[in-house]
C-alpha cells in the first residue's frame, strides 16, 4: 500500500485537525491555530541520530551527506532541513515528541 499522505490528529481529542501532503505541504485545515503551529514545525530544522532504525537515513545510500553543508553539531547526529529528501518521514515519526500532533498515514 503507497501513503498518499498524512492525516494529523490531536493527540488527547483524537480529532483531525489538518492533512500533510508528500510534498510537505499542509492541506484541510480544520483548526487554524493548529494549522499555525503545524506549519512553525514543519519549518524547523531536526536533529536526529544517524543510522537509527527507522529513521528514513539508510546508510547504504552512497549520494546521502549526512553532514550538509560541512556543519556538524554532535557525533553521530544530523540535521535535516526542510527540503531534505528525508525531512517529511523523520518529521512524522517525531511529531509527537514535538507537539500534541500524531500522524497517521492516508
Amino acid at each position: 500500500m503507497e501513503i498518499q499522505g498524512y492525516n494529523i490528529f490531536q493527540q488527547k481529542t483524537g480529532q483531525l485537525v489538518a492533512s500533510l501532503a508528500l510534498d510537505g505541504s499542509l492541506y484541510n485545515c480544520q483548526e487554524p491555530a493548529s494549522c499555525a503551529i503545524l506549519r512553525t514545525l514543519l519549518q524547523r530544522d531536526l536533529v536526529i541520530r544517524e543510522d537509527l532504525p527507522g529513521s528514513g537515513v539508510e546508510s547504504e545510500e552512497e549520494d546521502y551527506d549526512p553532514f550538509p553543508d560541512e556543519q556538524m553539531c554532535f557525533f553521530n547526529l544530523i540535521t535535516l532541513r526542510p527540503g531534505d529528501p528525508h525531512y517529511l518521514a523523520a518529521f512524522v515519526r517525531r511529531l509527537p515528541y514535538l507537539s500534541n500532533f500524531e500522524a497517521r498515514p492516508c
